[in-house]
């Protein structure tokens, strides 16, 4: 299939039509884009995140429709599969910024040193904090510095009390009492205006945010299943030649379970819908796809 995509010209065509649709402004944002949220926290074991974060993602699974929950853990373990070999401190950092919200659930030593690393200005008004109500009124340089900090710029309800139980990580506690003000802050999705993106927005070798990762989701949706070096030849014939962040964004994307990534290490997406609203007939770029696959690649269409 690599080779269609190289020297197939109704395959090339057809992906040059997606990129003149971007630069002629026929490809626009959604006006309701879902929240993106960094989950941090305790773990129970190796394997398994603390009763509390899993509460928590439950919760917004049923009731919050409008986010996205991922964790750390989970984004660095997918990176690992994908072969990345980079610094997992500056992927932290970077996925933070991707992040619409940073929730922390003050539960261990390394929810602690996380509160610490992201209550840097930059992300203060992204944080929202989990902590004990015994500690609520405590002199301490938690309650002083950084609770503080993020109270001055979002005001106090960005900071949820409540009564954590001494084995809240291992056993279910009340942690539901949080989850009214949690619903209170996340429940309506980003709004904005339905506006043309532009092409250098979606650019994933510039790029590593929302925007970039929706684009790579929808090629992924256009061409899939597609292997990962059949996807930079996409992306090379959008974007020109360079060194793409392609292992990050799968990962944030499968982190999300908007990707799959089959045992032939093909990827497809989950999702029934593209991100971004395409006002030009995409399905001729599916078609064409879908029909060389029939062709030469039957099973990759009934694998998963």
């Amino acid at each position: 299939m690599l080779d269609i995509i190289k020297n197939k010209k109704n395959v090339k065509d057809r992906i040059k039509t997606l990129k003149h649709s971007i630069l002629n402004s026929k490809v626009f944002s959604p006006k309701d884009v879902s929240k993106f949220i960094f989950l941090c926290g305790a773990n129970r074991d190796t394997n398994n995140i603390s009763e509390r974060r899993k509460a928590l993602i439950d919760f917004s699974q049923k009731h919050l429709p409008h986010t996205q929950f991922f964790l750390a853990e989970q984004m660095f373990s997918t990176l690992q599969e994908e072969g990345h070999k980079g610094n997992i401190l500056d992927i932290e950092h970077e996925i933070s910024q991707f992040a619409d919200h940073i929730v922390i659930v003050l539960e261990s030593s390394s929810s602690f040193t996380e509160l610490g690393a992201f209550s840097h200005s930059t992300l203060r008004k992204k944080l929202i904090v989990i902590n004990d109500s015994k500690f609520k009124l405590s002199d301490s340089f938690i309650n002083n510095g950084p609770l503080k900090a993020i109270e001055e710029v979002s005001g106090e309800s960005s900071v949820i009390y409540y009564k954590m139980s001494e084995d809240g990580v291992h056993r279910l506690d009340s942690i539901g009492d949080v989850f009214k003000p949690l619903y209170e802050i996340l429940k309506d999705p980003l709004r904005g205006r339905s506006s043309a993106i532009k092409l250098d927005s979606c650019n994933p070798s510039v790029n590593f945010n929302k925007q970039s990762a929706m684009f790579i989701h929808d090629l992924i949706y256009f061409t899939g299943p597609i292997t990962h070096k059949e996807l930079i030849e996409v992306v090379k014939q959008i974007f020109g030649d360079s060194d793409f962040k392609l292992r990050e964004h799968i990962a944030i994307l499968r982190s999300f379970d908007s990707l799959a990534r089959n045992n032939n290490g093909m990827y497809r997406s989950q999702l029934r819908k593209t991100y971004y609203v395409y006002k030009f007939d995409v399905n001729k770029l599916i078609s064409v796809f879908r029909n060389h696959l029939l062709k030469l690649h039957p099973e990759r269409l009934y694998e998963y």
